[in-house]
């Protein structure tokens, strides 16, 4: 079993779960959400190089600043299913970037043992951050960061071409 999918998630779609209190409180964005990630994944797919078994959790994210995450051990990208659609695939196009760096070896997470696990950038360790600042200078968060506007972009005019 997949290590972030808890025994109260619902299969919604294919590689597609959602947490119980995103069914029960947040229903209507939490579907919302579903649908444009299974709607998107297959556009994302033709621009990224991603894993063949992907999959997403829909399910509200406590941490602060954090509207999605992605768990390379898993292979599943986490979304908050509090977020308007617009901010939604901005955050699915964001975790995909880091699903495709780690698909393709140009992120890869390893374990030391006088440090614990750290990232490495092509094949470069990197600084554990504290800080917010900190984290979002890590070069694997600076391309995800810069990508994803362009990848939401380009998958939301597809989409809205193809579901006129």
């Amino acid at each position: 079993m997949i290590s972030e999918i808890k025994y109260t998630d619902k299969l919604v779609d294919k590689n597609i779960y959602m947490s119980a209190s995103a069914i029960y409180t947040h229903t209507k964005t939490a579907k919302v959400i579903a649908l444009m990630i299974k709607r998107s994944l297959p556009e994302f797919r033709k621009i990224l190089k991603l894993p063949t078994d992907v999959s997403f959790r829909v399910a509200p994210i406590k941490a602060r600043n954090t509207n999605g995450y992605y768990s390379v051990e898993d292979k599943m990208a986490v979304i908050d299913c509090r977020l308007g659609w617009a901010k939604a695939l901005e955050v699915i196009a964001h975790e995909l970037v880091h699903a495709e760096q780690y698909h393709t070896g140009k992120l890869k997470k390893r374990f030391t043992h006088n440090k614990g696990w750290m990232h490495h950038w092509n094949g470069t360790p990197g600084k554990k951050g504290t800080t917010y600042k900190a984290y979002r200078d890590q070069p694997w968060e600076q391309e995800a960061w810069n990508r994803q506007m362009y990848l939401a972009e380009r998958v939301c005019s597809i989409l809205e071409e193809k579901y006129k």
